[in-house]
């Protein structure tokens, strides 16, 4: 079982369903998009640690970043406050690419520890 993957998604899945009344006020500088690059540079690490994939893999782990980040604007629009946004989706490819550029270093310190 992948468990460091299905807690980062389920993770990610709770932080956007979280109505926007409740949700403090992150878009000052644009932090709120920083975030987003945050969210799915982990969810991309932790595919790579979990799935232990090759380089030519990384195109699949991206689209099937992509199309997560597709459901999570999808998901936001059934939720009070919260809207589509392709903005983040853009964000959320910035930080799949962020995440996989520095997934094998990462991963090569954390198995030192295994």
């Amino acid at each position: 079982m992948k468990y460091v993957t299905i807690l980062v998604s389920l993770l990610i899945i709770t932080a956007i369903l979280i109505p926007g009344s409740n949700l403090p006020d992150v878009n000052i500088g644009s932090y709120d998009k920083l975030i987003h690059v945050v969210m799915f540079a982990v969810w991309a690490l932790a595919v790579r640690y979990d799935f232990d994939t090759r380089p030519v893999r990384y195109l699949m782990i991206f689209v099937a970043g992509l199309l997560f980040s597709l459901l999570t604007e999808v998901l936001q629009i059934l939720v009070e406050g919260r809207t589509f946004d392709t903005y983040d989706m853009a964000a959320d490819g910035v930080g799949l690419i962020v995440g996989l550029l520095i997934s094998a270093p990462v991963l090569k310190w954390v198995k030192r520890f295994k």
